[in-house]
């Protein structure tokens, strides 16, 4: 039964031994779908795997990836060709049609009777009693006419696998031209950044030494001390350079959100919501680790993170403090202290990462939203008060939405007269996109990176400073 199908490593073990990587994806599409497992987790468990055993997963990874970000749009042209509905489906069914679907329509060059007849008989295996079902629906599905089944023909949200919710959210931000523009900017195979230690290597250097071990990379589209991973991704991490220029896998608005803290010698720093380290290990690294940094998180696992990648990286500037985010004044280590620099990158909607997450497509609503609304803003007032006179308070989110982004910050502001916006111009590296709106953003202390211009995830920062005197 359906209900029975769990994570089983000796199961994953023989199908990527086998080279059966439909049957794979299907269980990895189930447990994201069904169980609500995260799919960066469930496909790095089949990648460890295949690692040792000699063999990569590259069509698994493209049919995981791909169903997920377009299930939307899959789930429509199921229901406008074939009159069925995807959600009143057992999950067995549900999960080899979308899988199915996504090899006809949007899969390159492959056979749609492949796509059919690998469905039907791992419906076969996991409820035996639908497969008649899957095949009729697959076959009906697969005989339609193209252009019946072409999304050009449709909404824009559906042209871009964005249920309403979400490409409204970024209609009322950006325009409906602007949404679509970003909606298209994230159906794009998204490429792994890693940030390294400028003070070991140049990035030039380092482009060269990582395709002498068969790692292929060009520069980041704006940070000038990352690179983008176009191929050989699997064996980054076991690399010579890895470890030994100080790389670290992070987003470039995450990098960027660093920059604009701008850390100097000798502040003292903290940073909420940490884990996994990013920008803690990146402000150490700039300040050469002469910092002191306390990187809170409230989940002690990811805190080991921390650790270990400030091991891996040789800093002994961080310290690690159990502590929820939002309720620091509680915590005798953080509170009745004040710091130069307190950082919040909070709990957000992460719809600037749709292009590397796209469980979030699926897993998005209105109500989760409502509750990470006021978590944000209590976290943003909870690290206000550990801001000393003249220090810097810096809150970033991965989403484009203003709802949890500019709106924060206008309301933070209106509320905390000792706090300011001030221009982040200068913390900006040079080739940046820029146009008069995003100008004007920049002089307002904030910026939202885009996927479609910034050829990256899409994130929000805005740098505050206390006044030096209090009321």
């Amino acid at each position: 039964m359906s209900d029975e199908i769990k994570f089983n490593k000796k199961e994953l073990q023989r199908l990527i031994c086998e080279g059966n990587e439909r049957e794979l994806t299907f269980l990895m599409l189930y447990w994201v779908y069904e169980q609500d497992a995260f799919s960066n987790l469930v496909i790095k468990k089949a990648d460890k795997i295949a690692a040792s055993e000699g063999r990569k997963l590259d069509f698994a990874r493209a049919m995981l990836y791909g169903t997920l970000t377009y299930t939307y749009s899959i789930d429509f042209l199921v229901r406008h060709i074939t009159k069925e509905e995807t959600e009143l489906m057992d999950p067995v069914s549900r999960t080899a049609i979308r899988m199915a679907v996504w090899q006809i329509q949007f899969g390159n060059n492959i056979p749609s009777y492949a796509a059919v007849d690998a469905s039907v008989e791992i419906t076969k295996k996991y409820n035996h009693k639908a497969s008649g079902f899957v095949n009729a629906v697959l076959r009906k599905f697969a005989d339609a006419p193209e252009e019946k089944r072409s999304l050009d023909q449709f909404k824009p949200n559906l042209r871009v696998a964005l249920k309403p919710e979400i490409f409204g959210i970024l209609k009322k931000d950006f325009g409906k031209q602007g949404a679509f523009e970003i909606g298209m900017a994230l159906l794009e195979p998204q490429h792994i950044t890693v940030r390294f230690d400028a003070n070991k290597i140049t990035q030039s250097e380092l482009l060269k030494e990582l395709s002498s071990e068969n790692i292929s990379a060009v520069k980041g589209s704006f940070i000038p001390d990352s690179v983008e991973i176009t191929s050989g991704l699997n064996g980054l991490e076991n690399s010579e350079c890895f470890n030994k220029y100080g790389m670290f896998v992070q987003g470039q608005g995450a990098m960027l959100a660093s920059l604009v803290a701008d850390p100097k010698t000798s502040d003292k720093i903290l940073d909420c919501c940490a884990a996994p380290g990013g920008k803690s290990t990146h402000m150490a690294q700039l300040a050469n680790d002469k910092v002191s940094i306390i990187s809170v998180d409230v989940n002690e696992s990811r805190l080991e993170l921390i650790k270990d990648n400030c091991m891996r990286l040789g800093l002994n500037s961080i310290e690690t403090v159990l502590a929820d985010a939002s309720k620091l004044a509680e915590n005798d280590k953080i509170a009745n202290k004040s710091y130069d620099i307190v950082l919040c990158d909070v709990p957000c909607s992460g719809l600037g990462l749709l292009g590397r997450k796209p469980d979030i497509r699926e897993k998005f609503s209105f109500d989760g939203l409502d509750e990470l609304i006021p978590l944000q803003y209590s976290i943003l007032t909870e690290a206000a008060k550990l801001v000393r006179p003249g220090g810097t308070l810096v809150y970033c989110t991965c989403t484009v939405n203003s709802e949890e982004n500019q709106k924060q910050v206008a309301k933070f502001l209106s509320e905390h007269e000792s706090f300011h916006s001030v221009s982040i111009e200068k913390y900006l590296p040079e080739g940046m996109y820029m146009d008069e709106d995003r100008q004007q953003s920049i002089s307002n202390g904030m910026i939202t990176l885009r996927p479609d211009k910034d050829k990256c995830e899409g994130f929000f920062i805005c740098r505050m400073e206390k006044d030096r005197k209090e009321d």
